[in-house]
């Protein structure tokens, strides 16, 4: 019966293990491919802070990524299916859904829901403020706390016949967005946009000017609604 070379079979094993252990330390992480089961970062306690590959999500598993708390909760997600059908959320640290996108209809967001505004159809036929002055008037004041780079506003603008006008955005009587032409007998929705100035969550006023061009009736305003938007 022969040997039985176990002593260096175990050594070289032990050898080869030290060896991949080394490439591993010195080595850096250029391309991986994960078919099954999940990546994870943890924090030096073992919590959980990063999952790519299989996260759970309402009773089943789902293939995306997810980011945690120290706490366990999770506070991002992002998966998507053999449809097409992706998602993404942000939750808080109750675990409720704070912002997502809907993914019935693919487009847009699921939450949060959004508030529109109203007005009497009277001020949309006629909106009541109104100037004929020759210099830039303020008919409206939008204020908010500065969240966007930029503000818009959703404006009616009426003339009267052979009038025409301008309108504009301004602080403190200094336009902040272009001009833009209100035609003789006008009766429509403008969209008037113009960067914020000031640092993110400061309060701010801006006003909606409008002046008489040419002829001698009225140029009228309302504001449709007031929203940010990006750069």
């Amino acid at each position: 019966m022969g040997a039985v070379n176990q002593p260096d079979d175990l050594l070289s094993i032990v050898k080869d293990l030290q060896r991949q252990i080394k490439e591993l330390r010195r080595g850096t992480l250029s391309n991986a491919v994960l078919s099954q089961g999940s990546l994870e970062v943890r924090s030096p306690t073992g919590q959980v802070l990063f999952r790519a590959g299989d996260i759970p999500w309402g009773g089943t598993v789902k293939q995306g990524v997810a980011s945690y708390r120290y706490d366990g909760s999770m506070s991002s997600v992002a998966w998507d299916d053999a449809s097409g059908s992706g998602y993404w959320a942000i939750l808080d640290e109750a675990g409720a859904i704070v912002a997502s996108t809907d993914t019935v209809s693919g487009s847009g967001l699921a939450l949060p829901y959004l508030q529109y505004r109203s007005m009497p159809y009277s001020e949309v036929l006629t909106p009541p403020q109104s100037t004929t002055s020759a210099t830039f008037t303020p008919l409206h004041r939008l204020s908010g706390q500065k969240q966007n780079p930029w503000i818009r506003a959703y404006l009616i603008t009426q003339a009267d016949a052979a009038t025409t006008g301008e309108v504009q955005l301004a602080v403190g009587g200094v336009a902040i967005s272009d001009v833009t032409v209100i035609p003789a007998s006008d009766n429509s929705y403008r969209t008037v946009d113009a960067p914020l100035g000031g640092p993110h969550m400061s309060f701010f006023n801006v006003d909606v000017e409008a002046r008489r061009v040419t002829g001698a009736g009225a140029i009228r305003v309302g504001v449709g609604f007031v929203s940010g938007r990006q750069s």
